[in-house]
């Protein structure tokens, strides 16, 4: 006879409420193969999970071991839960989906949620919702492997949401504890009554284990064909996504690729300075109006050796790849990347001025006064190192369009 452990998960206790959407991580959104298997079941119209009869809910208690669970059926790990205000478990073309029962605005917090971690690559769940209980078995396509263990994340209701590459759902950390992950999920955009609810599985797989999407029907323009997970998309396409993306995957990835860093700025920019994108460009703007002769901020570059070294970077809801060529200060025998600084644009007449205090370490003071919102602007061939006397190596070279009226027109850095 087959063994049922019971777990009972109270969808809105507080280690599931909601936080705040300045989070720096967007973590796993709910998984399901559904959209990807249409090619695995045979058929579009075969059911891929078992719908049993209703049933009444358990009084077992949550004292059980979900990494104890084997794949042999000999223990069935069931996890009971319960459908929030909103949503409702629907079928489409592929098999199960989650639906809108109500509109929701951009940014609006959807539903919060829990995860059970374990080995079981098949567990059932039993969802209430009013006085309806329903039963339904679950397997690899309703759950996630975890990037940093060999645990997975099963999921309850929303292992049936389906995948999209241009999801209108995305979710954010919560609380990541060794027996559970806890997450809200919310609105990208604003949701209709009746609309399925979806998100993009490449921002929290690595690899797409067990359930790969050879070809995905997600029917948008953005759409990129398969979903393999993240090591598989293409530099742009994670650029792209970088910002929604689980920071484990940017960990595992920037471990395995030689030559790449990683930076967030988005919790650590100097509070006199923001960095903003204009006309596909990145600027740095002044964040309080500022007096002339004001220090702006202290920074310390890093030293780059290989001319072949790039650092993703990432800030709030963009990010972008900081190349040799473009991004980074050459001298003689070595680079230094400058960070946020990087971002800083040239003016023949700049606004401030780079004094350095060691091989590393400088500082921005304002030439004049710099009004709240004004770029940013440095002298890109007046970069000299005068406290160890290296000088600056030109590599580029462009026009000028400062507007200056000693505009140089040509300039060479």
């Amino acid at each position: 006879a087959i063994l049922a452990q019971v777990i009972r998960l109270k969808p809105f206790r507080p280690s599931c409420s909601r936080q705040s959407q300045s989070q720096h991580m967007p973590l796993v959104p709910a998984c399901s193969g559904l959209a990807a298997a249409s090619a695995k079941a045979g058929s579009a119209q075969e059911p891929l999970h078992a719908k049993c009869a209703e049933t009444a809910p358990s009084d077992a208690g949550s004292d059980v071991d979900p990494t104890a669970c084997t794949s042999q059926g000999s223990v069935l790990l069931c996890i009971d839960c319960e459908l929030p205000d909103g949503v409702e478990i629907a079928n489409n073309w592929y098999g199960r989906c989650l639906v809108t029962t109500k509109p929701f605005k951009e940014g609006q917090n959807i539903y919060s949620q829990c995860t059970v971690k374990g080995r079981a690559v098949e567990y059932s769940i039993r969802v209430k919702q009013g006085e309806s209980v329903m039963t339904y078995l679950m397997d690899t396509m309703n759950s996630v492997k975890d990037v940093t263990t060999d645990l997975r994340n099963l999921y309850t209701f929303n292992g049936f949401t389906n995948h999209s590459c241009e999801p209108n759902a995305r979710t954010i950390d919560s609380d990541d504890s060794p027996d559970s992950l806890s997450y809200d999920m919310y609105a990208m955009r604003d949701i209709d009554i009746g609309e399925e609810l979806s998100v993009d599985y490449a921002t929290y797989e690595y690899e797409c284990d067990a359930h790969p999407i050879e070809k995905c029907f997600c029917g948008s323009t953005k759409c990129r064909g398969f979903m393999r997970g993240f090591k598989h998309l293409t530099w742009d396409e994670k650029i792209e996504i970088m910002p929604r993306a689980e920071l484990s995957l940017w960990e595992k990835f920037v471990g395995e690729t030689p030559n790449l860093g990683f930076v967030d700025y988005t919790h650590c920019l100097p509070g006199s300075i923001d960095v903003v994108q204009r006309c596909e460009e990145w600027e740095m703007v002044a964040a309080k109006p500022i007096r002339a002769g004001e220090l702006l901020f202290r920074n310390t570059s890093t030293v780059v050796t290989d001319e072949d070294f790039k650092f993703v970077v990432r800030l709030r809801d963009q990010a972008t790849l900081a190349v040799a060529g473009k991004h980074f200060l050459h001298r003689e025998g070595y680079m230094e990347f400058l960070g946020f600084d990087s971002f800083m644009q040239h003016s023949c007449d700049p606004n401030v001025v780079q004094t350095y205090v060691s091989i590393t370490d400088y500082e921005i003071h304002a030439r004049r006064g710099i009004k709240l919102g004004e770029t940013i602007t440095c002298d890109y061939t007046a970069l000299d190192n005068l406290f160890t006397g290296a000088k600056l190596v030109p590599v580029m070279s462009f026009t000028c369009r400062c507007g200056s009226t000693c505009c140089r027109g040509e300039i060479h850095s």
